[in-house]
């Protein structure tokens, strides 16, 4: 199988939110990281809009997120520091 990511991911498997607007949230797993590149899973993963804000339990900041592909339960996203 050939890798098509431009960097390599570390796992992380840490708690964060994505926020819908500002009054709703959804809890999430952020399942990998790349530098540029997030990997969540969530059931509700259909909610979410291609424009996203992702907050990361060990971070001290937003990403604004845009979702590049979607797979079942899981989302990947282009982030960017908000």
């Amino acid at each position: 199988m050939n890798e098509r990511r431009a960097a390599s991911r570390t796992r992380l498997d840490v708690p964060g939110r994505i926020c819908l607007d500002e009054h709703r949230s959804l809890s999430c797993l952020v399942y990998d990281r790349s530098e540029g590149g997030v990997r969540v899973t969530l059931p509700e993963a259909e909610l979410i809009p291609e424009t996203f804000l992702l907050e990361i339990a060990q971070a001290t900041t937003f990403f604004v997120c845009r979702t590049m592909w979607r797979k079942g339960e899981e989302i990947g996203a282009q982030m960017m520091a908000a």
